[in-house]
């Protein structure tokens, strides 16, 4: 509104003045003056002109006094060109980076949906590994039944066999005490022997029974060699098929594990608890006097009887029967060690092995001081592999070494392992086949370093919590507790 309202003003002033200076003119030319000694008709002619000049200079003077815009444009003509050119420049790299955005973000969707692709046929792959788990599952199942059956079985003639020993005592006793009844007793101890040819028939037959199962669990070994088999030959699918193969190890262990025990069973009866195995174990601290101390002793023990209890499958026990039982000099130096106020980690074990039924389990302490082993991201042992050039099994073998490595090292540093197992912790078969393939798909040539670290401060009482991590040209490129992408 302003740019038209000056222009009406510049119109009206001009013609004003125009109008003005030819009265003037007019006037000057009848009037006859003269100005500067000139003739009255140039005078007429100055004052036309210097008329004009008024009217330029007004306009010019008005514009300049309202307009903002027209001052710069007068005046700032070559800045604003100058920055004109600038930014047509810079809209040209933008208009260029932008493409190449667009280029990128194209790549970036065909390679979204390659990799959805993959999904889908992973995805169906997995499915048709657990439909072959369940049917193995089924199988190992039907074993088991078989395995509980002789187990009943075997547990039946063992207390035939406890009775037929008791009566051949009985028997004996008489026969030294009643001479007179000699003859009688032989005639009881024939029938006793044939009782027990019989006994020995029917343990025969179990263990014809036994062996059919070994053949079974056989078959059924070969049945997780060929599962490995088809494993290895189906690289693309190994990160889904690796777990079914962990859950057929375990069990094929708890399987051999089953005929163990079976076998131990048919000489010995069956083994509730082994030696050395844990019954309980606490952290104890800040105790300061005797009287403390006896009582987390027996609360120790308290603990230690309901294990052994539940393990052994004792029932109408009676609650003030002492099962578990520690000599009182082991008491005395337990009392006095955990007595001056320290932390320590105390573990009630097993003094020798006991079979199912068995009423009384004596025990022994394990003490060592609750100290830190481990600071939070200390390195504990390293190897260096090359994923490129060795298959999915020789990879594995490498660090299960390291693992073993790291149980060794524990040891020395401090921990108390497990005396049956003789090992300090666990790292989970899941994340130990994900690092793996993880490191095999990124098909990194050259050597590339594995690491075995504490993520967290760790002490005696553990847990020993392990990360492996995979190192190359001094850069971090592989976590096992990494977040699985979503």
């Amino acid at each position: 509104m302003l740019g038209y309202f000056l222009v009406v003003v510049i119109i009206i002033l001009g013609g004003a003045i125009a109008t003005l200076g030819d009265r003037i003119g007019s006037k000057v030319g009848k009037a006859r003056l003269s100005l500067f000694n000139l003739r009255p008709k140039n005078t007429a002619i100055v004052i036309t002109i210097m008329t004009g000049a008024v009217i330029s200079a007004l306009t010019l003077g008005i514009v300049f006094a309202f307009s903002q815009q027209f001052r710069d444009a007068l005046f700032r003509f070559d800045d604003i060109q100058k920055r004109s050119r600038i930014v047509q420049k810079e809209l040209a790299e933008t208009q260029a980076e932008k493409d190449s955005i667009e280029v990128n973000l194209t790549r970036s969707r065909t390679s979204l949906s390659r990799t959805r692709q993959r999904l889908r046929t992973a995805n169906r792959s997995l499915v048709k590994a657990i439909t072959r788990e369940k049917r193995i599952e089924r199988q190992l199942k039907q074993t088991q039944r078989r395995f509980l059956q002789s187990k009943q079985q075997i547990t039946q003639f063992a207390g035939q066999a406890r009775q037929l020993r008791s009566q051949i005592q009985s028997l004996r006793t008489e026969q030294k005490n009643l001479r007179v009844q000699r003859n009688q007793s032989e005639a009881r101890l024939k029938q006793v022997n044939a009782q027990k040819r019989k006994l020995e028939t029917a343990i025969t037959q179990a263990q014809t029974r036994l062996r059919q199962v070994e053949v079974q669990k056989q078959e059924l070994t070969t049945t997780i060699t060929k599962g490995r088999q088809e494993l290895r030959a189906a690289n693309q699918q190994r990160q889904q098929l690796q777990q079914d193969v962990q859950a057929l190890e375990a069990n094929r262990e708890r399987l051999e594990k089953n005929v163990e025990f079976l076998l131990l069973g048919l000489r010995r009866g069956t083994i509730a608890i082994r030696t050395g195995q844990v019954l309980t174990s606490a952290v104890i601290q800040d105790i300061n006097s005797k009287a403390d101390a006896i009582q987390a002793i027996n609360t120790l023990l308290t603990q230690a009887r309901q294990s052994a209890i539940a393990l052994s499958n004792l029932t109408d026990l009676p609650n003030e029967q002492q099962v578990v039982q520690m000599r009182q000099s082991d008491v005395e130096r337990l009392a006095i060690r955990i007595g001056d106020g320290k932390s320590y980690v105390v573990k009630i074990l097993a003094a020798a092995s006991y079979l199912q039924g068995e009423r009384t389990i004596f025990v022994v302490p394990q003490l060592a001081a609750n100290r830190v082993i481990y600071q939070a991201d200390t390195r504990i042992a390293r190897i260096s592999v090359q994923p490129a050039q060795v298959s999915d099994e020789q990879l594995l073998l490498q660090i299960e070494q390291l693992l073993r490595v790291v149980n060794r090292q524990a040891i020395v540093a401090g921990f108390l392992p497990d005396p049956l197992t003789g090992t300090v912790g666990t790292f989970r078969q899941v994340d130990l086949f994900r690092f793996i393939l993880a490191l095999k798909d990124r098909n990194d040539s050259g050597p590339v370093d594995i690491i075995a670290i504490t993520p967290n401060t760790v002490l005696t009482a553990g847990p020993l919590a392990i990360e492996l991590i995979a190192i190359k040209d001094q850069q971090i490129i592989l976590r096992s507790n990494a977040p699985e992408p979503s």
